[in-house]
């Protein structure tokens, strides 16, 4: 398929946008949020949840006013061609930093725990040929494979209680929400700097075709990011204690390795690595996808395939001669994105939203959501041509009439309450530990109706889609 007709569809976009995400915080940051917040670290992802947010609505009013445009393209659009090259250079400068920082983490992580008396210059040589492969192929192709696994590693992470609830201690959780809020802001601001990475998705603007479902899966992406890592730093903290993991290179690993299923299946750590690593190989890949777009966008291409291979090998030898120590690629990866990130980001997504008002919204969504064909077909859904009712159907048909405006309002409540949450806990933890207590259920329970509510809207942002143009996931 030639690349300028790639398509990818909502719910593949959602579930590479977690894959992006999570496979960041696998790897590195999760030891430096625990040593800075000790049992409170679960809360730290509500911060850079709102960043993510705020990308999402930039890269969806870009796509109303230029649709069938990548990032890069539009930088050239909005800005002119010198001042469109300078932002460009910048992003490819920052996805080469991440390739280099991700390639050398995930050849450490290999190295240290699964084959130590491998060279990590061979373990980097076998990443790049997969990135050379999948290089060839298109983002299509790597969002199938993540099809395969994301469901797989989503069902692993929410079975994580029950496989190591033997192992769990809830007083080692409290007191909740007692760390100091400069402390919980600093953590968060270290975690904007891995989801930050969010930005390569403005690569792929042009492989969806309709905005409604770039911001409704942008919203649930990130949003079943933050849930999945927060889930993860909590059974660290519950299993392990505040101040085991943040001395750990691996507490995700740790963590795991204490699944013990009767005396025969003690090793399902490895059997979980199997489907981690998939998904950390993903998230490569797809930033390297990323990186060749927009290289070959500053000639004015979409072919990026004829530069796959001596991309590849410019980022074997930049990533070999990178770093020297262990030490210097986590303390790169930790403390140094949050700099380039916050660094030219805002700005440049600040600079994005005044020069696109110029041009009109070009959507085809023309229909609202309470048009008379949105309504038809649902005020029967829950009866039966024999008058008989149906509860469940009944409640589904409910649902299903619900807007998805309406649904992107609750949303954006709900993120409103788990800050109320979290401030009432800081505010008043200390002196009432019970407060603390309901504040850290309150969130959990926010993070649960989040996930729900933004799949809706991404269901409802779907449906919308095809009514409004039958011919939308068709390529042009």
């Amino acid at each position: 398929m030639p690349v300028n007709t790639q398509v990818i569809n909502q719910r593949q976009l959602s579930w590479q946008v977690g894959s992006l995400l999570i496979g960041g915080g696998l790897l590195s940051i999760q030891h430096d949020l625990i040593r800075i917040t000790h049992m409170d670290t679960w809360f730290v992802y509500l911060l850079p949840t709102v960043y993510i947010l705020f990308i999402g609505y930039v890269f969806t009013q870009l796509s109303m006013r230029l649709p069938g445009k990548h990032l890069f393209e539009i930088n050239f659009i909005l800005f002119g061609r010198w001042f469109g090259m300078l932002a460009n250079m910048v992003l490819l400068i920052h996805l080469w930093f991440i390739l280099v920082r991700d390639l050398r983490m995930l050849g450490k992580f290999i190295g240290t725990l699964l084959l130590p008396n491998t060279p990590e210059e061979m373990l980097v040589l076998l990443l790049v040929v997969i990135l050379m492969f999948y290089g060839r192929t298109s983002a299509e192709v790597i969002s199938r494979v993540n099809d395969l696994f994301f469901p797989v590693f989503f069902a692993l992470m929410l079975m994580l209680p029950f496989l190591l609830s033997n192992e769990m201690s809830i007083r080692l959780l409290q007191p909740i929400l007692t760390t100091p809020p400069k402390q919980l802001g600093y953590a968060g601001l270290l975690s904007i700097g891995w989801y930050g990475d969010i930005i390569i998705v403005g690569a792929f603007l042009h492989m969806i075709w309709n905005s409604r479902q770039i911001h409704s899966a942008l919203r649930h992406g990130s949003l079943l990011a933050t849930a999945l890592l927060s889930l993860l730093l909590l059974m660290e903290v519950a299993v392990l204690g505040p101040n085991i993991p943040g001395n750990l290179i691996y507490p995700d690993y740790s963590l795991v390795q204490h699944i013990q299923i009767t005396d025969f299946l003690d090793r399902m750590d490895l059997f979980i690595l199997s489907v981690w690593f998939p998904i950390i190989v993903d998230k490569i890949i797809f930033i390297y996808l990323a990186f060749l777009i927009g290289i070959t966008s500053l000639i004015r291409q979409r072919d990026y395939t004829l530069i796959n291979s001596p991309v590849s090998l410019f980022l074997l030898l930049t990533t070999l001669l990178a770093f020297t120590s262990t030490p210097e690629v986590f303390s790169f990866g930790n403390y140094s994105s949050p700099v380039l990130v916050l660094g030219y980001q805002p700005a440049m997504l600040a600079a994005l939203l005044l020069r696109m008002r110029r041009f009109p919204k070009r959507n085809p969504e023309s229909h609202a959501d309470g048009s008379p064909g949105n309504k038809q077909g649902h005020g029967r859904d829950g009866m039966s041509k024999g008058g008989n009712r149906h509860p469940g159907k009944q409640f589904g048909a409910r649902l299903g009439a619900i807007s998805g405006r309406t649904w992107l309002r609750a949303g954006n409540v709900l993120l409103v309450l788990g800050f109320v949450f979290v401030g009432a806990g800081l505010i008043f933890s200390r002196d009432y530990a019970l407060i603390g207590k309901l504040a850290g259920f309150g969130y959990a329970l926010v993070l649960a109706l989040l996930l729900f509510v933004t799949h809706m809207e991404m269901r409802k942002a779907k449906d919308l889609a095809a009514r409004s143009s039958p011919n939308s996931a068709q390529p042009s």
